[in-house]
């Protein structure tokens, strides 16, 4: 049963080899499908210290995961219109009790109306499985991330606009997993935006969020709500043909209403520069300090601070070759919501270097091969821990 996805895709994989040529994927094309296949192997599955077993199925495990998914995105007249609809079934070799289907959707409206008037209603719901890097426990246990937004612009200059947006998110886990660590959060903000003719962005922001922890109770070590106020400089912008910076920076205060002592204020920010060295070879560097970064951990109170550096290199037309060294530390602030057994002050370093090789035989298939090493340095409340990884996986669009 768990192979049986496995032979699927292969079965339309040789197809799409041998004979579907005529079913490539056309960039004009409004509506396309997405199939894709991947093999992971990991060394140390839980991210458990040296010598410790876990409860059942040993140390590593292979994780087939497989995907289908449909991608729309068609502009009518000014209007721009997208969304996607993702499933993936994930089957584990060994701990078979984290076997799971995930389903992932998005749909964004870009509106324009007139000369001076733009904006975006937007709504994004996923699907995934916890990792197990900033959780104690072996349980399975799936988060469901909820965000809608809106958003609008009004041109009082064709460089100039002045702007406003809100947005809601949910997060919730499966059958109480982890109830400290559910939240809500509602999100408005005002913005002023500079856009010269080159297309080079500056947004100036001032961002107002009302937390609650519905599923906690009000301590000293465990507040349900917070209020969080963001100033921000954003942009995008060219540097040079070569060069170009993205990303914010500001300044961030969070207060409790009741645990003051875990309030935070100070700087945050998120910078990527991308420099094309060469016709062949490209560097993208990423500089952060961010509370709670989706891709870091979907609850919202760690305050991670990284660096990484990812070198490419396109060998031919179709292969490609890459590496990524990334140095990352993350404080918990002793919040027993994400760090179970432990009320201290827990902070980690995490080292990260990875391989990855891509190759694309087709304009519609792509084939992808990685290796990555894991060190997480033991802090006085967390151990440490020591993981290798490997994956190859394959989609074809059409």
């Amino acid at each position: 049963m768990k192979m049986r996805a496995s032979f699927l895709f292969i079965a339309i994989l040789a197809w799409a080899l041998t004979g579907a040529r005529s079913a490539y994927a056309n960039e004009g094309d409004a509506l396309n499908f997405v199939v894709s296949q991947g093999v992971y192997h990991d060394t140390n599955l839980y991210r458990l210290g040296d010598g410790v077993e876990p409860s059942s199925g040993g140390r590593s495990d292979t994780v087939s995961s497989t995907a289908l998914g449909l991608r729309f995105a068609k502009a009518y007249g000014r209007q721009g219109l997208r969304a996607s609809v993702d499933v993936n079934h994930n089957a584990y070799a060994n701990h078979s009790r984290l076997d799971y289907t995930g389903t992932s959707a998005d749909a964004a409206w870009n509106w324009v109306l007139g000369d001076r008037w733009s904006g975006r209603l937007g709504f994004s719901r996923s699907e995934q499985l916890s990792g197990f890097d900033d959780y104690t426990g072996q349980e399975r246990s799936i988060n469901v991330y909820r965000r809608a937004d809106a958003s609008a612009n009004y041109w009082f200059h064709p460089s100039w606009a002045a702007g406003a947006g809100y947005a809601r998110i949910r997060s919730r886990y499966s059958n109480g997993t982890r109830p400290g660590a559910e939240y809500d959060a509602n999100t408005a903000d005002l913005r002023i935006t500079y856009r010269p003719r080159s297309g080079n962005r500056i947004t100036f922001k001032f961002a107002s969020t009302d937390g609650l922890y519905p599923r906690r109770t009000a301590s000293l070590v465990s507040d349900r709500e917070y209020n969080q106020q963001d100033f921000r400089l954003e942009g995008d912008w060219q540097i040079s043909g070569a060069s170009r910076l993205s990303g914010y920076l500001g300044q961030t205060r969070r207060a409790y209403d009741f645990a003051s002592n875990r309030d935070f204020s100070g700087l945050t920010g998120r910078i990527a520069a991308d420099w094309a060295i060469s016709g062949k070879t490209s560097l993208n560097a990423v500089l952060r300090r961010e509370m709670g970064a989706q891709e870091d951990l979907v609850d919202n109170y760690v305050v991670t601070e990284a660096l990484a550096l990812s070198p490419r290199w396109q060998l031919t037309e179709k292969t490609g070759f890459g590496a990524v060294v990334e140095w990352r530390r993350r404080d918990y602030g002793g919040d027993p919501g994400l760090v179970s057994g432990s009320l201290g002050d827990r902070s980690d370093i995490t080292r990260r270097y990875g391989l990855n090789f891509d190759y694309q035989p087709m304009r519609s298939l792509s084939l992808y091969f990685s290796l990555q090493h894991q060190l997480r340095s033991p802090s006085s409340t967390g151990s440490g821990y020591a993981a290798d990884s490997a994956s190859v996986s394959a989609s074809f669009v059409f």
